[in-house]
Formats: C-alpha cells, sequence, structure tokens
C-alpha cells in the first residue's frame, strides 16, 4: 500500500510537470501557476511520506533513493522502474 501510493504521487508529479510544461509552452501563465502550486503540494507530500516511511523503518535506503529519484515526466515515469 505504502509504495503503491508512493508510485501513485510520483505518476501525478509527472503529470503535472508535464502540464505545466504545455502551460508554459502556450504562455498561459495562469495555468501554469496553477500546474505549479499543484505540482509542489504533490513534491512537498512524497517528501512527507518518504520521511516518515523511512523514520518509521517501513522503507529501506534502497527504496527512499528509489522513491527521491528524478521525475521528468509522464512517460518517462511510466517506463521506469517503480519504487
Amino acid at each position: 500500500m505504502l509504495l503503491d501510493r508512493i508510485n501513485l504521487t510520483r505518476r501525478v508529479i509527472a503529470a503535472l510537470s508535464d502540464a505545466l510544461h504545455l502551460a508554459n509552452e502556450v504562455h498561459d501563465s495562469g495555468a501554469a501557476a496553477g500546474f505549479y502550486a499543484l505540482r509542489d503540494a504533490a513534491a512537498r507530500d512524497l517528501n512527507a511520506i518518504v520521511e516518515r516511511a523511512f523514520t518509521n523503518g517501513a522503507l529501506t535506503d534502497a527504496e527512499v533513493r528509489s522513491a527521491r529519484r528524478p521525475i521528468y515526466g509522464a512517460r518517462h515515469e511510466m517506463e521506469s522502474p517503480r519504487v
């Protein structure tokens, strides 16, 4: 369940990153600001989940490194190995 939540949150962040990129391409600053705020909130949530789980012994060092690897976009996230 925990790893599923981490992987889903990573995918949400990736999708929001793609949406932010597209909003910037069409010069829609309002949408870009909204996607940026949502992506930032999701990233903070992911960090909190990983920190709490590691502190409680629910994640290994390797799982933490995997959960915190860079998120480039939805396509990359779908092709990358899961946590």
